[in-house]
């Protein structure tokens, strides 16, 4: 079954938001852009989140679909999450501004995150909602106080932190795989048909080619850019493997830390934040670019140190 995906309102456009990206590291250190995972965590180490958010208020008053005089108040959110396994557990809400007239300079907003808070892996959600109801003539205007009008999501692994990397090897194509289909290919995801509650580490496998050897180089020296072409792809493959399959929509929610489907919930559940399995197939029919792209952008591992 296919169906048309679309928002129930207008949304504020990313040109319309400055925000670029979470810096993180120690208290009191300089910080680092945040990237997929946190190596050499333990639980006795306090993090710092900062960032800078911009908001050019006339222009999300006109994307939204507000006229002039109008009373147009937005609140800018932060919910941090944690919890062992494939994606946060527990969601709270740690900063909040409501903001009704346009910025003189960017925001800042600062997080303490306490070592005590945190056990496996680090969520933080950043969004936009509408502050309180609005009455506009225009039919696709926001209406309803807590409509959310933009989002970014970042999921961090802490390493050490009760979490399993991806099952990953460097093998050489041309004898490994002589004389079939993807010789020549620099990497091959080697995935078993097999049901969504089944063990990931045991039915997943990512290969990359060493006969690349200059991409084979980038990936063991951790290039980011490498890296999250290669993870987006198969994010892809597996979510749109899932996603074909009406019978496993409601298998996914319902699977086991550490199988398959765990995994694919927390890839869907980070890019696509607040959108069901049926909606999120409607946008990977209609829009497949829009789909990929945002796959591949929760992909980013950050710069290798």
């Amino acid at each position: 079954m296919s169906r048309s995906y679309a928002l129930p309102f207008l949304t504020l456009p990313d040109d319309v938001v400055g925000f670029d990206q979470w810096l993180i590291g120690d208290p009191g250190d300089p910080l680092f852009p945040i990237s997929m995972q946190l190596d050499a965590w333990d639980y006795a180490r306090d993090l710092q989140l900062d960032a800078q958010l911009d908001l050019d208020f006339d222009a999300a008053a006109k994307a939204l679909g507000t006229t002039e005089g109008e009373d147009l108040r937005l609140a800018i959110v932060v919910n941090v999450g944690t919890g062992n396994g494939r994606f946060a557990r527990r969601m709270e809400p740690v900063f909040e501004k409501v903001i009704e007239a346009p910025l003189t300079e960017p925001m800042t907003i600062s997080l303490p995150i306490d070592s005590r808070d945190l056990s496996g892996r680090l969520m933080v959600r950043l969004e936009i909602l509408l502050a309180e109801s609005l009455a506009s003539d225009n039919p696709l205007a926001p209406r309803v106080a807590g409509s959310r009008l933009w989002s970014n999501s970042t999921n961090l692994h802490l390493e050490d932190g009760g979490d399993a990397r991806f099952p990953m090897e460097v093998l050489s194509f041309k004898q490994t795989f002589h004389g079939q289909r993807q010789v020549d290919a620099p990497w091959y995801l080697h995935m078993r048909p097999v049901s969504p509650e089944a063990d990931f580490t045991g039915s997943v496998r990512l290969y990359v080619n060493a006969d690349h050897e200059i991409f084979a180089e980038r990936v063991s020296k951790g290039d980011s850019s490498t890296l999250q072409a290669m993870l987006g792809d198969v994010m892809i493959q597996m979510c749109r493997a899932a996603l074909e399959d009406e019978e496993t929509w409601d298998i996914l929610k319902d699977c086991e830390e550490g199988s398959v489907g765990c995994q694919i919930t927390s890839w869907l559940e980070l890019a696509f934040p607040g959108m069901s399995a049926e909606d999120v197939h409607g946008l990977m029919t209609t829009t497949p670019g829009a789909f990929h792209a945002a796959l591949i952008s929760i992909a980013d591992m950050g710069d290798a140190e």
